[in-house]
């Protein structure tokens, strides 16, 4: 059965699951940014400053630090970024959950007051039927 909220009402959850997605792939995203940053953090540790050699080897080293810094200062940026769409995201998502929740109620009100009237309407049905019958009995007594 169909009431006039069951459009509002799929339109709402679409609405809803689109940003559930949403919020999942930025989820996703954020999971993959700090994992990424706790790598370049560990592969920062793991360079080793020559302790001998020459000053280009020396400079090259330090240069490879530098790029795993920088790249790890852009990775937290994003993640900072990402996180605010995320909290951003959830709050969307709360508001469209509420939002398709109340169309869900109104709906399931309507559908339980038209279940409520069909019912009536059934029992009003069966009591003229039951009254027939029992006046077309008494008529058959009466002619007996």
């Amino acid at each position: 059965m169909k009431s006039q909220f069951s459009k509002i009402a799929k339109i709402r959850k679409q609405k809803r699951d689109t940003i559930e997605k949403e919020l999942m792939k930025s989820q996703n995203k954020e999971r993959m940014l700090s994992h990424k940053i706790t790598t370049l953090y560990e592969d920062i540790a793991a360079v080793q400053m020559p302790k001998e050699g020459l000053v280009t080897m020396l400079l090259m080293v330090n240069e490879q630090k530098n790029i795993l810094s920088r790249e790890k200062k852009r990775c937290e940026q994003e993640l900072y970024t990402v996180q605010r769409a995320t909290k951003k995201l959830q709050i969307e998502y709360q508001k469209a959950h509420v939002e398709y929740e109340k169309i869900k109620y109104l709906e399931e009100q309507e559908l339980q007051a038209l279940m409520d009237k069909i019912k009536r309407e059934e029992q009003l049905y069966l009591d003229e039927i039951s009254t027939m019958l029992f006046a077309g009995q008494l008529t058959k007594k009466g002619h007996e």
